[in-house]
């Protein structure tokens, strides 16, 4: 899988779970696509493998929906393939999982003020899908 190819399903990864929130979400992104590297870079400077993610606040939702919007994520992760690696609820609103079969991870997570985000990152890829050399 390339750097694109893992941003591309990221975007699906959210796609499909937003499916099951109410019409009026909106997305907006928070921050474009992200490659963080795996590995140090103490190998010269090398480019090495890297992680992808993406992010979005989910506007249009009412606040005091947050707990039951949270839910229906969960709710689909769980029947979707998905293991929880973390779920901080009743003290706070955060929730994460990993699905079984590709290992990408997500999470849900609600602000300060408020405002949830959703997030999606890959595996470890190479940028153009295999080592360099």
């Amino acid at each position: 899988m390339t750097q694109d190819e893992a941003a591309e399903r990221a975007e699906e990864h959210i796609d499909d779970a937003v499916a099951v929130l109410p019409d009026s979400l909106e997305l907006e992104s928070s921050g474009g696509v992200t490659a963080n590297p795996c590995d140090d870079l103490a190998n010269g400077g090398a480019e090495g493998p890297v992680s992808v993610g993406l992010g979005y606040w989910l506007r249009g939702l009412p606040v005091e929906d947050n707990e039951d919007n949270v839910e229906l994520l969960y709710r689909y992760w769980i029947d979707n393939g998905y293991q929880v690696t973390g779920d901080q609820r009743p003290n706070k609103l955060a929730v994460f999982v990993q699905n079984e079969e590709d290992s990408f991870r997500m999470s849900v997570t609600s602000s300060i003020q408020g405002g949830l985000s959703i997030s999606a990152s890959s595996p470890c890829v190479w940028p153009e899908g295999t080592p360099e050399g």
